[in-house]
């Protein structure tokens, strides 16, 4: 199964509250690439969560991994003993990149999990199992287009059009927690609500033109932390084929967006050309 990789059209970020927690809001759109999800007939001797994939090195698949903890977490809720199958995961996403990918992972685990292990589970009870997870847990899970607001975990459906998109990697993590760390250190907050702005968003051009009444006000910290992702955005906003380019999420992950397949297509092979060390992908974001 594959677990998409998230994208944060834009993402405004309020001023931290009495908990240290930021209230927010992000349009998020998920693309046709990410990580795969198996799940495969258990076997005594093999262990219960394998890793491959370009981006595996380092990845622990003991119990601190989140798809396991998703498991565990499955497993008290519905006493279920998950014990007929063996998990493997083909990481094709770079790590800390603002993709979503921990949480893409364990939200298309828990979609299977349910198919196999308790198909009565109700829409509310799975996502309150990925709401546990994290702030990313319940958009992950369903991985359709959607307004996140509150702490991300409250989503508004919407309907966008299908776009075509190039994403850039350029092979740097960015820790959230530093990102937000120099984002509260910059002392300047922003109103969060763009929400209106999308009502009527139904082809390229409107979509566009909404856009660019937003921002990613993680981008600058993100940028100070990761001074390459200025580099990315310029190289990004020089071709002829990028009609808007931002950084997603916390980085280091920037996108594109094309008006054509084709166009995505000739964009991502003249950075992958300009870019030989980033993951450079061409696809589709909705």
């Amino acid at each position: 199964m594959l677990a998409a990789a998230k994208i944060n059209l834009y993402l405004h970020v309020a001023a931290p509250d009495a908990r240290g927690y930021h209230p927010l809001q992000s349009l998020v759109v998920f693309a046709d690439i990410g990580d795969e999800i198996r799940f495969v007939p258990a076997v005594p001797s093999e262990p219960f969560l394998s890793i491959d994939g370009p981006f595996s090195s380092g990845l622990e698949a003991g119990e601190t991994n989140l798809i396991l903890k998703t498991v565990r977490r499955f497993e008290a809720v519905t006493g279920v003993e998950v014990d007929r199958h063996h998990i493997h995961l083909a990481k094709n996403l770079p790590v800390a990149s603002g993709m979503g990918g921990g949480s893409a992972d364990a939200g298309a685990a828990l979609r299977i999990l349910r198919q196999l292990y308790a198909p009565a589970m109700t829409d509310d009870d799975l996502a309150d199992i990925a709401g546990a997870i994290g702030a990313d847990g319940v958009m992950c899970l369903w991985s359709q287009p959607a307004f996140a607001e509150g702490y991300g975990e409250k989503l508004t459906p919407v309907v966008l059009p299908s776009v075509p998109a190039v994403l850039v990697n350029p092979g740097v993590e960015c820790a959230t927690v530093r990102v937000y760390g120099g984002y509260d250190a910059q002392g300047r907050f922003n109103e969060i609500d763009a929400i209106d702005g999308f009502t009527h968003v139904g082809n390229f051009e409107q979509l566009i033109s909404a856009l660019s009444h937003t921002r990613n006000d993680l981008q600058s910290p993100a940028i100070h932390l990761q001074p390459v992702i200025a580099e990315v955005l310029t190289a990004l906003e020089a071709q002829p084929e990028t009609r808007f380019a931002r950084m997603s999420g916390s980085g280091a992950t920037c996108f594109a967006l094309c008006e054509t397949d084709g166009a995505a297509s000739a964009l991502s092979a003249r950075l992958q050309a300009l870019m030989p060390a980033a993951w450079v992908r061409a696809c589709r974001l909705g």
